[in-house]
């Protein structure tokens, strides 16, 4: 049985490649061995990092200054990490999610992706310094009302390294945290005008 991940709708930058069956690597180590180097560093360089700020900050306030200067380094690391992996966003293959997870990508196209074509994805985090180069299939398309020659494909993962699958679970629940941040404020702001209007009416 497929294990099922949360997923988000959110718009982020992907490149969907059809690809042969014959070129999606037939395990994670080849997948390793082919992933360009940009995709290694950031994912690696980002999982040390959230550990590591992880640890100095369980050891308490002394830290604090030690924990603030290292996030500052961290930021000017991912500051050349996103050049770098813009460096591998190709716009001939370039489009955008309505949802993405751990376990699939929806994304908006008017290009024809069959069912069941094996795909090259490549999912770029910029507000993670991050980016994901893995594996898919389509496994569904939905025309959209408002358009008929939009389509929204799914494509499910096929092959994917377990620490790319860590990041976007951590970066579906850090965007559905901000998300759920926004309405909360929205709530608040409309309760404050409607409490605004009924104290001073026109």
């Amino acid at each position: 049985m497929t294990q099922q991940y949360f997923s988000i709708q959110h718009s982020l930058s992907v490149n969907i490649e059809p690809v042969s069956i014959d070129q999606v690597p037939t395990s994670r180590l080849a997948l390793d061995n082919e992933m360009p180097i940009p995709f290694k560093m950031a994912n690696d360089v980002a999982e040390i990092d959230s550990n590591a700020l992880r640890s100095i900050r369980n050891i308490g306030d002394q830290a604090k200054a030690l924990a603030d200067f290292l996030q500052m380094q961290n930021n000017k690391i991912n500051l050349i990490m996103g050049y770098v992996l813009a460096q591998q966003d190709h716009p001939e293959s370039r489009f955008n999610t309505t949802l993405f997870g751990a376990g699939e990508v929806k994304f908006l196209a008017r290009g024809d992706f069959a069912l069941a074509q094996a795909v090259r994805i490549k999912i770029f985090l910029p507000n993670d310094s991050s980016a994901i180069y893995c594996y898919g299939t389509i496994t569904k398309r939905e025309a959209q009302e408002s358009d008929n020659t939009l389509i929204e494909y799914t494509a499910t993962y096929t092959r994917i390294r377990d620490i790319d699958r860590e990041i976007l679970i951590r970066a579906t629940l850090r965007i559905q945290q901000l998300q759920l941040k926004l309405r909360a404020e929205q709530r608040q702001e409309n309760d404050l005008q409607n409490d605004d209007q009924q104290h001073n009416p026109q």
